[in-house]
């Protein structure tokens, strides 16, 4: 039976990652990351090695053959036998002078070849490639797709024996993490806001696009194609210029509908978001309670609310803490004061989706103005019995 990946946000992925390398040496096994295309597994670990100052190596097994990593045979003609060099893309035989150790980084893993899987047994269990050793402060970092779920082309591994000797991790990003990150990288400002306003369309598990890469690269290419360089540098391109180039190629980083969206919140924004919900901004529901925010953007936001709600309790397992409840009550009362076919629709679609019916008593409880406690009570009515 295969081993099942325990999920993990880039922030678990970083403390793991870093516990592994420092003792990696006097460790028998390796890490192997799994994940959606662009969701950030490399960039991550590379940042690692860097904090750690591990010399960073990062190949890519899925343009490597065996013999590729063995090294190519050469012959002793003085020993009438063949050597084999060391390839360029493996660790050097020693540490680089200034480094505390080396951090291998084997990407698309899954995707290589059979018989270059069976060589990574070699690599994890003897700490040697064909015959050559790899210094003894070498961690080796696995990384690759999920297959059907990301529609991506694998080569499972069969192997037991393998698969008994790695940690295995699914990475799931987190807006918060890719928002922490962003900050220190030189990340567009506009991108920034719209992420921050907009958490859940950082990127799309089902369809995989958009996805952080994708709004990396929207950043680069406003920096560093357009030579944009502010939110209002931005905004007055797209103001002045008609059927822009910049649109097409934002919509071919991110799709259309995160696209769209993006270039909509420059120049109309929504008057609710789902950031709005979650912080249970008192103006906004004030606005909600008097009827002046359109239906289309309550919907909008209400979805993306559910989306944040459910990565959170698939992280959590559903344990949710007192802050959850918080934001759970935040929600409710969003929902609760909406009009009354949205009210019936997202209560049902909450509790489908987020699995949390036993604990809305309690988040209503948290309410700390009972006048709204008892209002959303006698809304939901019988929905709560």
């Amino acid at each position: 039976m295969k081993k099942s990946a325990s999920e993990i946000t880039v922030r678990e992925m970083t403390e793991i990652v870093k516990k592994y390398i420092r003792g990696s040496h006097n460790l028998n096994f390796a890490i192997k990351i799994l994940g959606h295309p662009g969701v950030g597994k490399s960039a991550v670990v590379k940042k690692i090695a860097e904090e750690e100052n591990f010399y960073f190596i990062d190949t890519r097994l899925a343009f490597k053959e065996n013999v590729d990593l063995g090294g190519y045979p050469v012959p002793d003609h003085n020993n009438k036998q063949m050597i084999y060099f060391r390839p360029k893309f493996i660790p050097p035989e020693k540490i680089p002078e200034g480094y505390d150790g080396i951090l291998w980084f084997l990407d698309e893993s899954n995707r290589a070849h059979p018989t270059v899987i069976q060589t990574l047994f070699q690599i994890i269990t003897e700490k040697r490639c064909g015959e050559h050793l790899l210094p003894e402060k070498t961690s080796i970092i696995l990384a690759g797709n999920l297959g059907e779920e990301d529609d991506t082309t694998i080569t499972e591994f069969d192997d037991s024996a393998l698969d008994g000797r790695l940690a295995i991790f699914h990475l799931k990003p987190s807006a918060e993490d890719w928002l922490s990150w962003a900050a220190d990288n030189n990340i567009h400002p506009s991108v920034i806001q719209y992420i921050s306003t907009f958490p859940e369309r950082l990127w799309d598990e089902k369809n995989v696009n958009p996805n952080p890469r994708g709004w990396h690269q929207v950043s680069s290419a406003l920096l560093h194609g357009y030579n944009l360089k502010s939110h209002e540098d931005l905004k007055n391109f797209l103001q002045n210029k008609k059927d822009s180039t910049l649109e097409k190629l934002i919509y071919s980083l991110v799709g259309n509908v995160a696209g769209t969206d993006f270039f909509m919140q420059l120049l109309s924004p929504r008057l609710l978001s789902s950031e709005d919900i979650v912080m249970g901004n008192e103006d906004k529901l004030t606005l909600l309670k008097e009827r002046k925010i359109p239906a289309e953007d309550i919907l909008w936001a209400l979805n993306g609310t559910i989306e944040i709600l459910n990565e959170r309790a698939l992280l959590k397992s559903g344990n949710f803490d007192s802050d959850d409840l918080l934001v759970i009550g935040n929600i409710l009362k969003f929902i609760g004061y909406s009009r009354g076919d949205i009210r019936m629709a997202y209560f049902f679609l909450l509790v489908k989706e987020c699995g949390i019916f036993s604990i809305i008593p309690e988040a209503i409880k948290r309410i700390e103005d009972a006048s709204i406690q008892n209002e959303l009570k006698s809304r939901y009515g019988d929905l709560l019995v």
